[in-house]
């Protein structure tokens, strides 16, 4: 086995490279045609080659947020052609319900290892899921007989994976594999191809002018992995415009934003506002707003949210509920100019927030407690 890392940390991508046999095996290689391929994370379908390499006949299998009947309709065209074009095998099981349910969280790993045993044949389901089981009561024995049946439970519950229908005309689905948007070129033809794995295939024409390292600032807003399974949905009934999520938050995805009249004309009627509390803010309308893509669904600011009459102003919900509030932000950070002149902002922490930090969307753990301290001090 040999595990490659991304530079992030919890949270960022994994991929494990594991070799099956009767003999022992020495290879130092990665494994470039693999038989069995899994997603533990469906915003990955986007963001990196999945099916890279599959081997003709091999199994896909995905931790699909999607149940079998709606799952076509979310895998990108680029990996549906792949998956009919060489009669791959497609499975999906919902681990990030499954271990909710059960109590783990977000942890899924159990739950797609006793799914990946159920439908590789690497050895008998059976005996996967007894060897699992002896494993966890020495892993957790100390931890109490609660924490063992939950992961008594995934694994049971990993045999829940299903197969699904890859259908013959997504063979001759068209493939646009251009990303069309402003992103300056270094973003373009450096970072998004590092992002993606891809790093290996770069020309050194690509770093003339960048021998000693030289690398821009602020490349992260272009990440937008929409890595989270939940996202934090703000409800104005509740908010007593505190900003303490915004304080709170690791990432700086989640923000407080003051309109004056213009500037709340372009958003659409279905945004909620409210009227800003302070004199300094007379005429002008208060939001807050998620950066859908960016945030790593750690809860913090719900945590820490006061609302109204033990009402939280914040509430975490699917991620796939959510996308269509990302054009909020975007418009936010495009055209909602600063209004952090108007008061001291360094005189509280409700005041500190409506400044802009410099230090945003970092690689930090979800619920990173250090990160807070750094966006403050920018």
């Amino acid at each position: 086995a040999y595990f490659a890392y991304d530079s992030k940390k919890s949270g960022g991508f994994t991929c494990s490279h594991l070799r099956f046999g009767d003999n022992r095996i020495r290879s130092t290689y990665l494994v470039n045609t693999p038989n069995f391929v899994a997603c533990h994370v469906p915003a990955y379908l986007h963001l990196y080659d999945v099916t890279a390499g599959l081997k003709k006949g091999g199994t896909f299998l995905l931790n699909s947020l999607w149940s079998k009947e709606e799952v076509g309709n979310h895998l990108p065209d680029n990996v549906k052609k792949y998956l009919a074009k060489n009669n791959i095998k497609l499975y999906i099981i919902n681990a990030t319900n499954i271990a909710d349910e059960i109590g783990l969280g977000n942890r899924t790993n159990t739950i797609l290892q006793s799914a990946f045993f159920k439908i590789s044949n690497v050895i008998p389901y059976e005996l996967a899921v007894e060897q699992m089981k002896k494993f966890i009561v020495k892993s957790y024995g100390r931890k109490g007989e609660e924490i063992i049946k939950m992961n008594y439970a995934a694994v049971d519950r990993g045999g829940e994976v299903e197969e699904v229908e890859v259908l013959r005309e997504w063979a001759d689905l068209n493939v646009d594999t251009v990303q069309k948007d402003d992103a300056p070129e270094f973003i373009q033809k450096v970072v998004r191809p590092v992002n993606a794995q891809r790093g290996y295939d770069l020309p050194v024409s690509v770093f003339v002018g960048r021998e000693d390292g030289t690398w821009e600032h602020g490349t992260a807003t272009y990440e937008k992995r929409g890595v989270a399974a939940s996202v934090p949905v703000w409800n104005p009934d509740n908010c007593i415009q505190c900003n303490q999520c915004a304080y709170v938050c690791p990432h700086a995805t989640i923000r407080p934003f003051v309109l004056d009249e213009k500037e709340q004309k372009g958003l659409g009627e279905e945004v909620a506002l409210l009227k800003t509390q302070g004199k300094q803010f007379e005429g002008t309308a208060f939001r807050i707003q998620v950066d859908v893509l960016d945030c790593l669904g750690c809860g913090n600011c719900v945590d820490v949210c006061p609302g109204k009459k033990g009402q939280s102003a914040l509430e975490m919900v699917p991620i796939t509920t959510q996308y269509d509030n990302q054009k909020n932000w975007d418009y936010m950070v495009q055209h909602v100019s600063s209004k952090a002149h108007l008061v001291d902002t360094k005189l509280n922490v409700k005041n500190s927030q409506f400044a802009k930090p410099l230090f945003e969307f970092s690689g930090a753990c979800s619920g990173c407690g250090e990160t807070p301290y750094i966006k403050l001090i920018t």
